[in-house]
């Protein structure tokens, strides 16, 4: 499995400073699961039951979040996740 790094916002740590985490998963899907089970303290803000709460970008690139689950990784790869937000 690749080596990815997930870095997260201070908006998503809160009230600690943001955080990045090296990870080993074949998929983003996978990297969002081992994340939470390393973080647990992150569950709920990253997942509502199976339901994605965040955006997430790869390499810089934002994913739909269709696409998230099965996307593939390559050694090296970056995923940021970010909180939406809303307006109008």
């Amino acid at each position: 499995m690749p080596a990815i790094t997930i870095g997260l916002p201070a908006s998503l740590t809160a009230p600690g400073p943001a955080q990045d985490y090296a990870l080993e998963a074949a998929t983003v899907g996978a990297a969002l699961r081992a994340l939470v089970e390393r973080a647990p303290q992150y569950e709920q803000r990253v997942f509502y039951r199976d339901r994605l709460l965040v955006v997430v970008t790869l390499n810089g690139r934002q994913l739909q979040p269709e696409r998230v689950e099965k996307t593939e990784l390559s050694a090296g790869d970056r995923l940021d996740i970010l909180m939406p937000v809303a307006g109008g």
